[in-house]
């Protein structure tokens, strides 16, 4: 049963009347009336009342007990650090969650919460900021919680494929009969390769490149210039490109450099890559600069930003890949960066291939660049290393092969194109497309 109460305090704003509706667990949810201009008015904003009294906060614990549910216990010291202001703060904001929950808003159970969580969400200053995070935080339980169903039932599956197999396996079927059977636990023509095999096949691959390989740097020194979602996103990016990496033929040489292990970069680098201490692990972490470590004219910088075009791939200079997520910041912090340190500059040659639709910027993911670095390496065809743009961003795009050009005609063939590319004009091919494009439209 919901147990009520009314109470009136007094806040720096107005005098309020606040209706307390005792929930299930540690929280409640308030419906906060304001007086305005001779009327009550309704208010679910409570990030705007700082002054609840704590007995407000914290009375009614004991009917709560009695309803059986499972609490959710929290840990305020450790969130906190012990100030009774921020547990205040706490309070606050756990209560705001509560009735985001309860008007239907996208917000994850109590017992998804971590305490990192919760110290996330008391650094957020306003409410819209509060209801994107937490709307995000609702997606990632989702995953989680779907995961988590698919492999409970895989399981499933596996123990009933299991118990069938057992129950033939009981009528003692002759050697005849065994014989024919082909499949799991009977004959197979393959042997089986399990993943710790192919994790240390593509390990050796990267302990190869690390020895013989061609080096490729990606600058961690944005860490001060990214938000911490920006941070948890170029994480992620950086795993996805060592993944990638991992899996060619011929690897790079990663090198991180610039890389603070005690900021929020590199606790989410620990984050996806939990052996990324252990001295087997075949990734290179500096804390040094590329500077420091390399002769400065092997080095080239590729920045969007910057005017000349990468042309011809060099195999014996040393890529260094800016990490960082420019959502919120569009300075040129990678050229000016390199322009400061003197650093020769590059960019890819997008212009020259590829027709960019409106709206659409052109940085590119940190794992989007490591694909064509790789695929330019091997094929020296930039019109098929870059094919992993993504779609979204292009008017009009055309499939190639390593070896082969191809272009469109009249919409549905692909024929060959241009034999000779050295004489190639690229002004007039993309004006072309475009003008395809549009009578088509």
């Amino acid at each position: 049963m919901l147990a009520r109460r009314f109470v009136m305090v007094v806040t720096p704003y107005a005098k309020c009347s606040i209706n307390v509706i005792m929930n299930s667990g540690k929280h409640r949810m308030y419906c906060i009336n304001r007086k305005q201009n001779g009327h009550y008015r309704n208010y679910r904003l409570l990030s705007t009342v700082h002054n609840v009294p704590e007995e407000v906060l914290t009375n009614g614990d004991e009917s709560q007990a009695d309803n059986g549910s499972e609490e959710h216990e929290i840990d305020y010291d450790t969130i906190t650090g012990g100030n009774k202001d921020m547990e205040h703060k706490l309070k606050i904001i756990m209560l705001e969650t509560e009735v985001m929950r309860q008007e239907g808003h996208l917000v994850p159970d109590n017992n998804f919460f971590t305490t990192s969580m919760w110290k996330e969400l008391m650094t957020l200053n306003s409410k819209s900021a509060r209801t994107r995070h937490l709307h995000y935080l609702f997606k990632i339980s989702k995953i989680k919680e779907n995961r988590k169903a698919k492999k409970l039932e895989k399981k499933m599956l596996y123990e009933q494929e299991r118990a069938k197999m057992e129950g033939e396996e009981r009528k003692n079927l002759p050697i005849e009969e065994h014989a024919l059977r082909y499949g799991l636990c009977y004959n197979n023509l393959f042997l089986r390769f399990y993943d710790t095999t192919i994790n240390n096949l593509y390990n050796y691959r990267l302990i190869q490149a690390m020895q013989f390989g061609q080096k490729l740097v990606i600058d961690c020194g944005y860490e001060q210039n990214m938000t911490k979602l920006e941070n948890h996103n170029c994480a992620k990016q950086a795993m996805l490109s060592f993944a990638q990496n991992r899996i060619g033929k011929d690897p790079f040489d990663i090198h991180f450099c610039n890389m603070n292990r005690e900021g929020e970069f590199g606790k989410m680098m620990k984050k996806y890559f939990p052996t990324i201490d252990e001295p087997s692990f075949p990734l290179n972490i500096h804390e040094k600069s590329y500077l420091d470590l390399y002769p400065k004219e092997d080095l080239i910088y590729l920045t969007p930003h910057c005017q000349q075009e990468m042309v011809e791939y060099d195999p014996h200079a040393i890529y260094i890949i800016g990490g960082i997520v420019d959502k919120s910041n569009h300075a040129p912090l990678s050229l000016a960066k390199a322009k400061k340190e003197g650093i020769k500059m590059y960019k890819f040659p997008l212009d020259r291939y590829l027709h960019w639709g409106a709206g659409s910027g052109k940085s590119l993911t940190l794992n989007h660049c490591v694909s064509i670095m790789m695929d330019i390496k091997n094929t020296g065809n930039w019109e098929y290393a870059l094919r992993h743009v993504p779609k979204r961003k292009l008017v009009d795009t055309y499939v190639s092969s390593p070896n082969k050009k191809f272009s469109r005609k009249n919409g549905n063939m692909w024929a060959p194109k241009y034999n000779n590319y050295q004489n190639r004009d690229f002004k007039s091919d993309r004006n072309k497309k475009l003008n395809l494009y549009l009578n088509n439209k």
